[in-house]
């Protein structure tokens, strides 16, 4: 039932105002009947202006459902739960007026940073990893560093790989490897470096499993972890490790991260420079350890850049209207910058040619306010739940005559936001 296309939001105060979610564009009438002007909304501009009728997170469950009882069919609410504080949505998935009518799910939040970083990762990287792979591979063929680790994972491989690696430990079985074998697939597949190094601390944690519990220091896990990368014969893996430690965050890099993604890049570099006669020794090489040292002092300087800068930043929803344009942006608010350069940043997008004649107002208090001329993100964050709501309006405007909105500010989708 909750994977349903459709919800429907319906506000009190109002004219029965319907939210259909199957669509994913809402046209709506402006003003009465008589008035023909339509505004066209995105099902996300719907939830973002509505949400202070449908995010109710003081809510009990009872009174959740005592509510929903009272509403069609579709309606939904969120609240939040007292015991474990994590979010609701509660919905009424049946006509009967029974409590089992109501059904109930926890929503599973992300984070915030994390949800932007992989978006941002999809949009940038999904093209650009198919050039990115081509240029790496065509730097190790040119130094012939990707051959040689071909040719040593196919000499070592088979009877006698556990004895020519060194190994003391357990190490995974046949099945184990296959999964493992799986797992490197599928770490090729994905353009994400944070799926990707999910994937590989799956394949690390393997090992360690295999290895039992008296066997953790680095010397004795190197030669395991070297022995089922032999057995899983996938030379791309060293490609896909130089992806992520140039395209990670600097914050994935420390503790586990760092620690798994440097032992399986000193392992590709042991396996490759192993010669034909030569004992393979879990000692890093003199050459894979200048190369990790220059890494590690390289992104260790981005860190700091990222620290000294500032890094306070808000995406703000904001509402343009002029007579019977209107308009809807999500952009970006830096910290650092007032709401004159949000404004000027509104007068483009919104193409204003006399952009001295508009201003930015906010909600507060169910009253619309001119924006300080050097307020700053910050300055908003905590005066509403889902961010400050932002309208980018003419500065003449009249606000006597707009119309009185729903509980706790939120917009009637029915009609405009600004009736002149």
């Amino acid at each position: 039932m909750f994977g349903s296309s459709w919800f429907s939001v319906r506000t009190r105060g109002c004219d029965g105002v319907c939210v259909d979610m199957s669509r994913p564009v809402f046209q709506m009438q402006v003003g009465s009947s008589q008035r023909g002007s339509q505004r066209t909304f995105s099902v996300l501009d719907r939830l973002l202006l509505t949400h202070p009728v449908w995010l109710q997170l003081s809510l009990n469950q009872d009174s959740a459902i005592y509510i929903l009882l009272r509403e069609p069919v579709g309606t939904f609410l969120v609240r939040k739960c007292s015991l474990s504080q994590r979010k609701v949505l509660c919905m009424r998935a049946t006509a009967d007026r029974s409590a089992s009518s109501v059904k109930e799910r926890f929503i599973c939040e992300e984070d915030s940073n994390l949800a932007l970083e992989r978006a941002m990762f999809s949009c940038v990287l999904r093209p650009l990893r198919s050039p990115l792979e081509k240029a790496l591979v065509a730097l190790h063929n040119q130094d012939g560093s990707s051959q040689r680790l071909s040719q040593n994972m196919l000499r070592l491989k088979g009877e006698g790989a556990m004895e020519r690696l060194g190994v003391r430990t357990g190490v995974p079985d046949s099945r184990e490897v296959e999964r493992v074998k799986q797992k490197l697939i599928l770490m090729h597949r994905t353009h994400s470096p944070i799926d990707k190094i999910l994937l590989l601390l799956q394949v690390c944690k393997c090992v360690h499993k295999a290895m039992g519990a008296l066997h953790g220091d680095f010397e004795d896990f190197l030669p395991a972890l070297s022995y089922v990368i032999v057995e899983c014969n996938k030379p791309h893996v060293l490609t896909e490790v130089e992806y992520m430690m140039e395209l990670l965050e600097p914050s994935w890099l420390g503790g586990e991260g760092g620690y798994y993604l440097t032992s399986v890049y000193t392992s590709l570099c042991l396996i490759q420079g192993l010669d034909k006669d030569q004992a393979f020794s879990s000692c890093v090489t003199p050459e894979a350890q200048e190369a990790l040292q220059e890494w590690s002092c390289r992104r260790s300087r981005e860190l700091h850049l990222l620290s000294v800068c500032p890094s306070f930043q808000r995406c703000v929803r904001i509402l343009f209207q002029d007579g019977e344009r209107s308009a809807v942006r999500t952009l970006q608010w830096r910290a650092g910058e007032t709401s004159q350069a949000l404004a000027q940043l509104c007068a483009s997008t919104f193409g204003v040619s006399d952009p001295q004649q508009y201003t930015l107002y906010w909600r507060s208090g169910g009253e619309m306010r001119a924006l300080p001329a050097q307020a700053q993100p910050q300055d908003l964050a905590s005066h509403s739940e889902g961010g400050p709501s932002l309208s980018y309006l003419r500065t003449d405007h009249d606000f006597s005559k707009m119309r009185r909105l729903t509980r706790g500010g939120a917009v009637d989708l029915s009609e405009s936001v600004c009736e002149e």
